[in-house]
């Protein structure tokens, strides 16, 4: 820290004041990225023009030149959370305090006036959920148009709430009166930078998928220690946020009353609602990390280093997904792609967890084996046929190949339906492996 200077007020300096309130900061883990933000405010705070937004939105968030900061309020929104963190700091406090005045981003040291105003901000999204605060108002339209495409499919299917709740996949979950929690996979962001310390770019990486991942990077790769950097920051795609809203519609209809439903971040899910709530995953098949989702020490599958892959890990088979036009599927929330033929693949799996509840995994190597996978679980008849080929019984998987011309769905076949080598599923289910 720098700025060691001294405002009026008894000689109380800015940064005996930025000192006190960072130990204070920095005792709440949650509160790496206000951290960051305080500590680039500090250093701004003697330069004689105070910092723009996007000069902001550059140093603290690792965005780049052309971020528009008219559609996104993430610097706003920071900064709001940063003034009511300081507002906290301040209370019952008399003579000059830390603040940040309205309108601006600069950190003071002012006398406190006797009536403030309220301001007028943007609501925060340390007041809005993890999920909400991913969400802009462009995939909230697309997530109801979503959600009224899937509730036309299964009126027109014939599949009734309570019908679909009887199933072999969903009845674990509307019988164990446990609450259920929709999780939507999120990629852990890296912030890289240039050889001037700038950050340049943000990636993702399925080796690197959360901090303590990148920490055991950085160990591995020490020669990468000030090229790679944790900013807090995580990315829930657009497909996976309007899968996880259809699931949540679902599970609200197939289980009336079930008030404790919610949608959370995949990272943001705490051990107690883990082991306390039904978990329904939303989430590509290369986020399933060891840390990411507690499937893999069941299933035959796993994932590869590439994010295009799925590998049967009993007879070492990939499964590829591929695309005529070159590229991969988007696993990054973008616009749909335009491929005149696709293959992608798709993957279910209903395992049972500690105390009595219950998990299901939806999941896909890319945007269109996930969304159909959405559909599909809602889906009474291709359920039933499911569970006829994994012997009836409650824990199983499946895997799904399905085709695709100029990003229309023409055919969805089933791989590989078995039941998963857990003491619950030999218990329930002693069917062999369907192939086909």
């Amino acid at each position: 820290m720098r700025a060691e200077q001294t405002e009026e007020g008894g000689g109380v300096s800015l940064a005996e004041e930025a000192s006190r309130f960072r130990a204070a900061l920095l005792g709440d883990r949650r509160s790496t990225t206000l951290a960051n933000l305080f500590d680039y405010l500090f250093e701004r705070a003697s330069d004689p023009r105070p910092p723009k937004e996007i000069e902001v939105a550059i140093a603290v968030f690792g965005k780049s030149g052309t971020f528009d900061t008219s559609e996104n309020s993430t610097v706003r929104s920071h900064v709001h959370r940063l003034r009511q963190r300081l507002e906290k700091f301040n209370a019952g406090k008399s003579g000059p305090r830390l603040t940040i005045p309205k309108g601006e981003y600069r950190l003071i040291l002012s006398e406190p006036l006797a009536h403030e105003e309220e301001e007028e901000e943007p609501q925060s999204i340390e007041h809005a959920s993890p999920f909400e605060r991913m969400w802009t108002k462009q995939t909230a339209a697309i997530v109801l148009g979503l959600s009224a495409i899937l509730w036309t499919l299964i009126f027109l299917s014939g599949a009734s709430s309570t019908p679909l709740g009887q199933t072999a996949l969903w009845k674990p979950i509307t019988s164990n009166g446990r609450p259920t929690v929709i999780a939507a996979g999120d990629f852990f962001l890296v912030a890289e930078s240039g050889a001037d310390g700038m950050i340049e770019r943000l990636t993702m990486d399925p080796a690197i998928q959360s901090e303590a991942d990148l920490t055991s990077h950085l160990i591995a790769n020490p020669g990468q220690a000030g090229k790679l950097h944790d900013r807090g920051i995580y990315r829930v795609p657009a497909v996976e946020a309007k899968g996880a809203m259809a699931i949540l519609n679902l599970v609200s209809a197939i289980r009336p009353g079930n008030e404790g439903a919610e949608i959370i971040p995949v990272s943001r899910i705490s051990q107690d609602r883990a082991d306390s709530s039904n978990i329904v995953y939303v989430q590509y098949f290369s986020q399933l990390g060891t840390l990411r989702s507690p499937v893999l020490h069941l299933s035959g599958f796993a994932p590869t280093d590439d994010f295009n892959e799925i590998r049967d890990v009993a007879s070492g088979k990939i499964y590829q997904a591929r695309y005529a036009a070159g590229a991969g599927p988007s696993t990054s929330g973008g616009a749909a792609a335009s491929h005149s033929y696709g293959i992608d693949y798709g993957y279910v799996v209903s395992f049972p967890g500690s105390s009595g509840k219950h998990d299901i995994l939806i999941s896909g190597i890319g945007d269109t084996g996930l969304s159909q996978m959405i559909k599909l679980v809602a889906d009474k008849r291709q359920l039933d046929n499911l569970v006829e080929r994994t012997g009836r019984g409650r824990s199983f998987e499946a895997l799904y190949q399905v085709r695709s011309i100029g990003g229309l769905v023409f055919e969805t076949k089933l791989l590989v339906a078995r039941p998963l080598k857990t003491d619950t599923a030999r218990n329930d289910a002693g069917g062999p492996d369907a192939r086909e």
